[in-house]
């Protein structure tokens, strides 16, 4: 990231305009780990998540050395590849002159639509690779008719169970967060079967607050994609739509301790020193139009999909 342009006070600015762009989850759903170079691989220790039948001793005896060795393969799988990504506008001295005469700064106005457009672009990333049934080809299944969590009949607490299970059995660990669209939530809000979850076990009743709804589910994360955006073509009538659409992952998330052994099922790689969405402003030649960009150097990815498992089609 070229540092030289880099406008601090309009960074500070875009910052600062987090609160009002909550609506958009991608970095709570993609955990960032900084990485110190633009590509590297990941370790695969072949053989370290389960002894083999019958096991090692691992007690030593008396005159024993040293403790009994078992064979190790280390491999280099597909690792992180960071760009740097963003969108830019431009800002002539004309407009700002017209904005300043009507008590209006041009360049925030332009930070502002900056930083929500750029929301929107890297959720639409981020709810591509989460709710994808190719990255989680193994570790999916689609719900229909009346196993779908629209209907009433359904029994989304088992279905839980069920994710639970493979994260458990194929990852290793247990899944910590559920990821649902807004649609889902709608439907899980309301089910029978956590209103009785949640009357019978926390002596709760009216509507469910995103905490029971975690607890009926199993996890400590409960995290709903509300993000909506023009899906239509420019130019042509608008048509809002659902960012994160009718998928409910269960995945555990966390910030590896090290980029080189992913521990986390989404990971955002984030090249370290660098600034997340970074203003750079400056004049093009003829001093007369400023270039306002904003700017991030990361990756979102699912490196490590055991660790998840996909409902598709989780409500009709």
């Amino acid at each position: 990231m070229n540092l030289d342009h880099t406008d601090t006070i309009l960074t500070e600015y875009a910052r600062l305009l987090g609160p009002t762009l909550d609506q958009f989850i991608l970095n709570r759903v993609f955990p960032a780990v900084d990485v110190p170079s633009d590509t590297g691989d990941f370790f695969d220790v072949t053989g370290g998540f389960a002894a083999a039948s019958p096991g090692n001793r691992t007690i030593m005896v008396d005159g024993q050395e040293r403790p009994d060795t078992i064979p190790i393969i280390i491999d280099t799988a597909s690792g992180w590849v960071t760009e740097m990504n963003g969108v830019g506008t431009k800002v002539t001295k004309a407009t700002a002159d017209k904005y300043r005469r009507k008590g209006l700064d041009a360049r925030k106005a332009a930070t502002e639509v900056l930083a929500r457009y750029n929301a929107i672009l890297r959720e639409r990333l981020g709810a591509a690779i989460a709710f994808s049934t190719a990255v989680f080809a193994s570790y999916t299944d689609t719900l229909s008719g009346s196993d779908q969590w629209s209907d009433d009949a359904s029994d989304p607490v088992n279905d839980a169970k069920t994710a639970h299970r493979s994260v458990r059995r194929n990852g290793g660990s247990k899944a910590n967060a559920l990821i649902v669209g807004a649609e889902v939530d709608d439907h899980l809000s309301q089910h029978p079967a956590i209103v009785e979850y949640a009357s019978r076990t926390l002596n709760s009743v009216g509507l469910l607050t995103d905490g029971q709804i975690a607890a009926a589910m199993g996890v400590a994360d409960y995290i709903v994609g509300t993000a909506a955006a023009n899906s239509a073509a420019p130019a042509l009538t608008q048509v809002k739509a659902d960012i994160w659409g009718k998928f409910a992952l269960f995945a555990k998330l966390q910030a590896s301790p090290s980029p080189f052994s992913p521990q986390s099922c989404l990971q955002r790689w984030r090249m370290m020193d660098s600034v997340d969405g970074a203003i750079n402003a400056y004049m093009l030649p003829g001093d007369y139009v400023e270039q306002i960009d904003q700017l991030w150097e990361d990756q979102v990815s699912a490196p490590t999909p055991a660790l998840g498992y996909l409902y598709a089609g989780a409500v009709a």
